[in-house]
């Protein structure tokens, strides 16, 4: 009998400590729109206050004045919600997370990874930059205050305001009003009503949390849209950055390789024109070292543009630049081709740079004997298959920031897709599917 009344008692104190918490954390948006709304009406409306004419010239300038107000209102919430509607929905879902065990994750938006261009800019996903340090301000900024589920945060405030907060103040809104009505002469009764009904909703009024924070506290809903242009967004940024990466393996190959060898060549010439009268013996010695470099430096520029676009796969397409490929490998490789025609360009150079890292890294890491290259064209669904199989040791995996996964996100710039199969001990075979057409 007494657990009974103490129970109650601590839930109905329980309930008007969670439902003042509540109010305190959702009455942000509301204040901002009450405030702001009060005193545009009172500007806006002193605009027509005088004004005679027509009564549809009058309703026409209290319309103007209203939309004013409301766009005023509108302003006031959208320049509040970018610095409060993060902290307000994070605090609200540890209250849920301790309240009611509704444990909410989400996950906020990254800054976006800072490269260092050739031209010495710095690209931060977005835009390019002087210095390293503006880029990361701009990264950070754009994460912060771009991010969609900073706005569906948002809305969880703005619709707070509407629903958890005037429910989770009827208890306590009840409790002050009967407290007033029991001092006012007359109203004892009424006012004793109300402070009963406001304690007895308490233990109940707070849990509004529970539905809508389920809701809407949780991970922005993706739709198909929206989540093929977060892909399009991450494969522009892997795009860059490999191109980065390019741009720099050009670089320092010209600057350590080609150039050093035509400044010594430089030098070299330089040298034999003085020696020509004095000591042509040693002038012949020079210049035939210098044409000896003229020749590695020409071999090097030559393994560069290789490596950009090899000559083979220009002139004689996909099947024989993957068979050119399969001469140089330090394995034995079949290759084996049903393509009847040559694909669009851009698929044939990616496929064919795919199959290159793959069968680099079945020389570096398989310990395999032979390995099998298979392309094939599929005509009902437009699809171009490239499958490397090996008898190695197995165990592959497109990890982050392995090679795989850089093969698996440049396949996805055209669509297309990698699957791997590779237990333990082999065999492995990755294949890379692209859709495209046959020229």
């Amino acid at each position: 009998m007494r657990a009974g009344p103490l129970r109650w008692g601590a839930e109905i104190v329980l309930g008007l400590c969670r439902s003042a918490v509540l109010v305190l954390l959702t009455c942000l948006m509301p204040i901002v729109g009450v405030a702001v709304g009060y005193g545009g009406s009172k500007l806006a409306y002193s605009w027509s206050a005088n004004l005679t004419g027509p009564p549809f010239v009058v309703a026409l300038a209290l319309l103007g004045e209203t939309l004013a107000v409301i766009l005023w209102i509108a302003v006031a919430l959208w320049c509040v919600h970018p610095l409060t509607s993060r902290p307000l929905s994070q605090v609200a879902r540890r209250l849920a997370a301790r309240w009611l065990d509704l444990r909410v994750e989400v996950a906020y938006r990254a800054p976006s990874p800072v490269t260092r261009m050739a031209t010495g800019h710095w690209w931060d996903g977005e835009e390019y930059h002087k210095s390293e340090r503006e880029a990361r301000r701009r990264a950070r900024i754009n994460a912060r205050f771009h991010d969609p589920q900073l706005h569906w945060d948002g809305l969880w405030c703005l619709l707070a305001g509407v629903t958890v907060l005037p429910v989770a103040a009827l208890p306590l809104i009840g409790i002050a009003g009967g407290l007033h009505l029991t001092l006012t002469p007359g109203f004892l009764g009424h006012g004793l009503a109300l402070i009963v009904a406001g304690l007895a909703a308490a233990p109940f009024a707070w849990r509004i949390l529970g539905p809508l924070g389920r809701r809407f506290l949780g991970p922005i809903p993706h739709s198909r849209l929206g989540r093929r242009v977060e892909e399009l967004e991450a494969i522009r940024a892997d795009l860059t950055q490999t191109q980065a990466a390019e741009l720099e393996r050009i670089e320092r190959g010209l600057h350590d390789g080609a150039q050093a060898r035509l400044v010594g060549m430089g030098m070299s010439m330089q040298a034999a024109e003085h020696l020509l009268e004095t000591d042509p013996a040693a002038a012949r010695e020079i210049l035939a070292d210098a044409r000896a470099s003229s020749v590695a430096a020409l071999a090097e520029l030559r393994s560069l543009v290789r490596g950009i676009n090899p000559p083979v796969l220009t002139e004689r397409g996909l099947v024989d630049a993957v068979r050119a490929l399969a001469l140089d490998a330090p394995v034995e490789v079949d290759v084996r081709s049903s393509v009847p025609a040559r694909p669009e360009r851009p698929v044939e150079s990616a496929v064919y740079f795919a199959v290159a890292e793959l069968l680099a890294n079945v020389a570096k890491h398989a310990r395999a004997t032979h390995v099998t290259v298979e392309l094939a064209y599929e005509p009902q669904t437009r699809t171009l298959t490239a499958a490397v199989a090996d008898d190695g040791s197995g165990g592959a995996s497109a990890s982050s920031g392995s090679g795989l996964d850089g093969i698996k996100r440049r396949m996805a710039a055209f669509g297309g897709l990698l699957e791997i199969d590779s237990p333990l001990g082999g065999p492995t075979r990755v294949s890379v599917a692209v859709p495209c057409a046959l020229s």
